[in-house]
């Protein structure tokens, strides 16, 4: 019984021995492992940290490296254009070579051109000198010519004078034009185009004595071509009204003086021309409404003569 109690006292003291074996043998296992992961762990931070520094320099790399194709694709752009700016100088350089070998040829003929042309200026240099001639004569020519016209207008005043002469003092003549005026409001009412009666004994013996004058003088009758009735009004109303009204009274003077004065060849002298207001009377910038109301009686002088003279002096030149 002893040895039995005995044997069962070593058995759990061997297992008890046997379990602390394994226990210190676990706890080795557990501190090597606490150990190796501790290790490890400071390792991963190593190598995490080398990680987070490539990928710096991989960035860095990166962007490196887009620089770098930036400058590949300028560059590459920079050759493309200077490429074409070398084709276009060689285009340049050919154009100029062959404008180069033009001009020597443009030079050869000028200089044969310009022995011509010194051929040719030495005749023009004759040919001016009969111009100069020529243009003394024609200046001379035209002198005489604008001396004939500016004696048409003397002609004018001439018989203008002569013709006041011989009229009574109460009938006064423009001595430019020769032409004498009489007031409208004198010789018509208002809008009318029939002569006052109580006018037309004045009328005819101003009349009278103005045709009588230039009928009687050869001198004076021989220089005139027409004698022009005008009638003008003022600018009151339309002008196609004012020129019927005025044409109208030009007439009713005209038939007027046929009705009294019997020479053919007054008859065949006379003219009558409607004016409207195209010819006022002026005062001061102003309009004289009074004196543009008027009949004029003028004369135009022979001139064809001396009107043929100029116009072939021109013709011929």
């Amino acid at each position: 019984m002893k040895n039995d109690f005995k044997e069962d006292n070593n058995f759990w003291i061997a297992y008890a021995d046997l379990m602390a074996g394994l226990l210190f043998v676990f706890i080795l296992l557990i501190g090597a492992i606490v150990v190796k992961y501790v290790l490890t762990q400071s390792d991963l931070r190593e190598i995490k940290d080398s990680l987070t520094k490539q990928e710096a320099r991989l960035e860095e790399n990166k962007q490196e490296l887009k620089n770098k194709e930036a400058i590949v694709f300028k560059l590459s752009s920079d050759l493309n254009n200077a490429s074409s700016a070398l084709d276009l100088a060689n285009l340049q350089k050919a154009e100029l070579e062959a404008n180069i070998t033009s001009y020597k040829q443009l030079s050869q003929d000028l200089n044969s051109t310009l022995d011509n042309k010194d051929k040719q200026i030495l005749i023009l240099l004759g040919q001016l000198e009969k111009k100069d001639e020529e243009l003394s004569n024609l200046q001379e020519e035209f002198k005489q010519a604008k001396e004939k016209i500016q004696n048409l207008g003397l002609i004018r005043e001439n018989l203008s004078k002569e013709l006041q002469k011989k009229l009574d003092n109460n009938i006064t003549i423009n001595d430019k034009t020769g032409a004498i005026s009489l007031p409208a409001e004198v010789l018509f009412d208002k809008d009318s185009y029939v002569l006052k009666n109580e006018a037309k004994a004045k009328l005819r013996k101003i009349l009278s004595e103005y045709f009588d004058a230039i009928m009687n003088d050869p001198k004076i009758l021989s220089n005139i071509e027409n004698i022009i009735i005008e009638g003008h009004t003022d600018s009151d109303g339309s002008y196609i009204y004012n020129l019927d009204l005025s044409q109208k009274r030009a007439y009713e003077v005209m038939n007027f003086i046929y009705s009294f004065y019997k020479d053919p060849r007054l008859q065949k002298l006379l003219m009558a021309s409607g004016r409207s207001f195209s010819d006022p009377i002026m005062s001061n910038g102003v309009e004289d409404k009074d004196k543009s109301r008027r009949i004029e009686i003028k004369f135009s002088i022979k001139n064809d003569n001396a009107l043929k003279d100029v116009e072939n002096f021109f013709e011929f030149h």
